[in-house]
């Protein structure tokens, strides 16, 4: 199996001091031009100075902050928009009055962390107190709480959206433990990301130990699918014995994406460049797009035929279509669930950096890994190597 390209590399502080003084020389109206003039299916920097990466502090509108290599986006009741700054190892969120303000983790000192410097206290800290590691993805959480998937940190974390207290809900250094009892005696290797059904139970993507795992409504954890072995293997057999490739060493990219849909999940199997489908009726795992051979076509025709290139995020559209970040193809593709047929929304299939303003599949991208819809249902692409989120109107 290849390797894919390196993702993040440590952020060096004084680079957002330089790039921030040219960013308030423009009025918020002016920056945000771009997005106010968009129309159906055109696309804009929503967040991010696009390419420029680093941190320049709170306060600023979102078109005047700098983040770094963004995962993922989550829209709350309240208006805010969360999302994961991944090599910022922040948690920020966008408030109604679109600027920019950091929830969870902290830039003094600039160094990923794992908890407050002092230790985990019982009942959690507050969030300026949590020293993040790559914080992944963000999941509405049964009890209203934002559950953080703490990608490095191994652990899934709660936060309370309304004051950002933070609490471990499970997981501790990297491992595999746990199954069959309490998720609080769970470990995990790298655990990406989460969704989560109707009844309140929780599916992980359980990257390093090449397993989905779920925590039941219980609070019990168990692995679904996957042998734990690294392969591609299994479909239209029994998910527990399937294999599944996603990356793996000391420093992988994030791999592996999750999503809950009328008693499925949809599963990114990113290194094997193919999209499963496990029934959890039956217990059975499928194909469900790609071929398993890395490349890009098959537009317009069936998603089984179709080639794929690290595919990541998934998501299930306004239109009840799967959308999913097609990675390595800069490229936002959708699945019809009735007919199969696959769709590039944004993209053009060459990794890099244009205009704004310009229809979707006309807007290049530079390795996206999320993807989100707004309560409108306008949708949000983390274009995270161009260290910006990308709009595009409904």
């Amino acid at each position: 199996m290849r390797l894919r390209s390196r993702l993040f590399a440590v952020l060096l502080p004084s680079t957002a001091v330089v790039l921030a003084a040219g960013c308030e020389q423009e009025d918020a109206e002016d920056v945000d031009r771009s997005c106010k003039a968009l129309q159906s299916g055109e696309a804009c920097t929503w967040a991010g100075l696009a390419l420029d990466e680093g941190f320049n502090g709170d306060g600023l509108h979102r078109r005047k902050t700098l983040v770094s290599q963004p995962q993922d986006l989550l829209f709350m009741p309240d208006g805010t928009a969360w999302f994961t700054d991944f090599n910022n190892f922040l948690i920020r969120r966008v408030l109604t009055d679109d600027t920019v303000e950091t929830m969870v983790g902290s830039q003094d000192p600039i160094f990923p962390g794992d908890g407050p410097l002092t230790g985990v206290a019982p009942g959690g800290a507050d969030g300026s107190e949590w020293m993040l590691n790559h914080p992944t993805n963000l999941v509405p959480a049964p009890d209203g709480s934002l559950l953080v998937v703490a990608w490095h940190n191994h652990k899934l974390l709660t936060v309370d959206p309304d004051d950002g207290h933070v609490t471990v809900m499970c997981g501790g250094g990297a491992g595999f433990a746990g199954d069959g009892g309490p998720a609080t005696g769970a470990l995990f290797k790298q655990v990406n990301d989460a969704t989560v059904d109707e009844a309140g139970n929780i599916y992980l993507v359980d990257q390093q130990n090449q397993r989905i795992r779920q925590i039941d409504a219980n609070g019990d954890i168990d692995t679904i699918a996957g042998a734990g072995s690294r392969g591609y293997s299994g479909d239209g057999g029994p998910a527990l014995e399937a294999e599944f490739s996603w990356a793996v060493g000391s420093n992988p990219n994030p791999s592996g994406g999750i999503v809950h849909h009328q008693g499925k999940l949809y599963i990114s199997d990113t290194e094997a460049d193919v999209i499963r489908v496990m029934d959890l009726g039956s217990g059975q795992i499928d194909a469900f797009a790609g071929t398993g051979e890395e490349g890009d076509g098959g537009d317009g025709g069936p998603a089984l035929q179709a080639r794929l290139s690290a595919p990541r995020d998934l998501e299930i559209g306004p239109d009840g279509r799967l959308y999913f970040a097609d990675t390595d193809n800069g490229r936002v593709r959708a699945i019809d669930l009735d007919s199969g047929i696959i769709d590039t929304v944004v993209g053009t299939g060459e990794l890099g950096l244009g205009e704004d303003g310009l229809p979707a599949t006309e807007t290049q991208l530079r390795r996206p890994f999320g993807i989100a819809f707004d309560p409108d249902g306008n949708l949000y692409v983390m274009d995270t190597l161009n260290s910006r989120i990308v709009k595009v109107a409904r």
